[in-house]
């Protein structure tokens, strides 16, 4: 994945700030292989709770719940 990573900024001219990435893992994905996974990537784990310039960084199901407060 790194790699690819670094294969997309060479050819785009585009910089990747991998520190303000962050990633979700599912609850089958051990955790020996989450911590390796994220210290390897340089990026944050996150619960799903965060947001992003105001918005949720997980959408679930119900996309209305999560999103009735902009209608507000």
């Amino acid at each position: 994945m790194k790699e690819i990573l670094t294969t997309y900024q060479a050819a785009s001219g585009q910089a990747i700030s991998l520190p303000k990435y962050e990633i979700y893992y599912s609850r089958n994905v051990d955790k020996n292989v989450q911590q390796m996974i994220t210290s390897i990537l340089g990026v944050q784990e996150i619960l799903g709770t965060s947001k992003n310039l105001g918005l949720p960084s997980m959408v679930g199901r119900n996309k209305q719940a999560t999103f009735n407060f902009i209608k507000d």
